[in-house]
């Protein structure tokens, strides 16, 4: 059990990074697209949703890890 919670906080904080750098990403890609399509508009969506998923999943993962069950297991996790 305590294998797979260290595995799985690893996994949530680098997704969580992931989602927010994708986001980024396509706000920048879309920055760079002209007007004229709606194109610019699909993408900067998609890259704040992508972000404040980031952001929503960083936030979770603090909260589960303050939680004393969880926060005993990870202290057995090596780094």
């Amino acid at each position: 059990m305590t294998k797979s919670a260290c595995n799985l906080m690893k996994l949530a904080a680098v997704s969580s990074v992931a989602f927010m750098l994708v986001g980024g990403l396509l706000v920048f890609l879309a920055q760079q697209l002209p007007l004229e399509t709606s194109m610019p508009a699909v993408l900067v969506a998609l890259g704040f949703f992508s972000i404040f998923t980031g952001a929503l999943g960083m936030v979770g993962t603090v909260i589960v890890v303050m939680l004393p069950y969880v926060s005993r297991r990870l202290d057995l996790c090596q780094h």
